[in-house]
């Protein structure tokens, strides 16, 4: 008999689906649509659905239903802000530390597994974990995990942003990759003040191009 799918295999499955806009903003979601779909009860898909409203990913409208909450461009640059401020300082403390070489090799180890989506024009899952591993990497290295624990959201959101730029607006993930390798030469060299100008950038990439195409327009709150 097989086990029957949790609460929380549903939860990472569809927030896994609207970060890579396989669940577009603004369309429409179900309990029973959800729950036939897995074959559970509504009851496991409605604790899936409250943490998906926690990450402010979901809204409940009285009468109409539940649906994928737009992209929010001000809260993404909040978000991008915010991370960028956090890392640098991670990445200072980061500089300081006598040996850094254990890190800078798991660092590289990581950077060569991303190598194979050098070419892709999606911000797949797999990648994501890359990525986030990459920064986390560094994050730990000097302080407990609490710090990943304040932005995990924010970084949820920025994910479903940066999955739009290079899956809709034809880009490739090649120069957040380069971008990573630039920051490890910049940590083996020992220049403080350009890693940090690196990380800067890296982190801030997509916040130079928050010009909306009009084909997307539908993706994000209507104040845009």
């Amino acid at each position: 008999m097989e086990k029957p799918i949790s609460s929380e295999e549903i939860y990472q499955d569809i927030l896994s689906r609207i970060i890579s806009l396989e669940l577009e903003p603004g369309s429409k979601i179900s309990e029973n649509m959800i729950s036939d779909k897995y074959g559970v009860s509504r009851s496991v898909v409605r604790n899936a659905f409250a943490r998906l409203m926690q990450d402010c990913f979901l809204t409940v409208y009285p009468q109409r239903g539940t649906y994928i909450n737009y992209i929010d461009l001000d809260y993404i640059r909040t978000a991008l802000l915010i991370r960028t401020s956090i890392e640098k300082e991670m990445l200072y403390r980061f500089m300081k530390k006598s040996d850094k070489s254990n890190i800078v090799a798991k660092m590289k180890e990581n950077i060569l597994k991303q190598e194979k989506f050098y070419s892709a024009n999606e911000y797949l899952e797999e990648f994501r974990k890359l990525d986030e591993e990459f920064h986390e990497f560094i994050i730990v290295s000097v302080e407990n995990k609490n710090i990943l624990n304040l932005i995990s959201q924010h970084l949820l959101h920025i994910s479903r942003w940066r999955n739009l730029y290079i899956k809709k607006l034809g880009c490739t993930v090649s120069h957040l990759i380069d971008e990573h390798k630039l920051i490890v030469e910049c940590i083996e060299s020992g220049d403080l003040e350009k890693a940090l100008d690196c990380m800067s950038r890296h982190i801030e990439t997509v916040s130079s191009e928050m010009n909306i195409d009009s084909e997307f327009k539908h993706y994000f709150s209507s104040s845009y």
